[in-house]
């Protein structure tokens, strides 16, 4: 790959690190909040049921978000690495170029969309 395109989605996975950073940010600050909240309480119990219902639900969900973007947090910085070590935009499986549009919508890519359609294809088939 070139050193433009390099350029290029280096700056493009900068980004994306930036938005994930921020998204994890803000979920730890509502933790913090939140503790804060409850160690301020005369009582950490929700007044009704369905407060805690709608408490547990809240902390699932930021659970959930919160490895979603720590995942793809480790692929972006992964995929900077590869960038470094001039490895960038190489299908893992089959060592062939991953294509510049597959690269643009998804720039941590390890896989070729071949290679990546045939582990899909495996992963469905493991799971009938």
């Amino acid at each position: 790959m070139e050193r433009e395109q390099l350029d290029y989605f280096r700056d493009l996975l900068m980004g994306e690190r930036k938005k994930v950073v921020k998204i994890i940010e803000g979920i730890d600050e509502s933790w913090s909040k939140n503790i804060r909240d409850a160690v301020g309480n005369v009582s950490s119990y929700a007044t009704h049921i369905a407060d805690l219902g709608t408490d547990s639900n809240e902390r699932e969900k930021e659970t959930y978000m919160l490895d979603r973007e720590l995942k793809n947090l480790k692929n972006i910085d992964n995929a900077l690495k590869r960038i470094h070590e001039k490895s960038y935009g190489i299908c893992n499986y089959c060592g062939e170029d991953i294509s510049s549009e597959r690269l643009k919508a998804i720039p941590y890519t390890e896989l070729c969309i071949n290679c990546k359609r045939n582990e899909e294809r495996i992963s469905n088939n493991n799971h009938k």
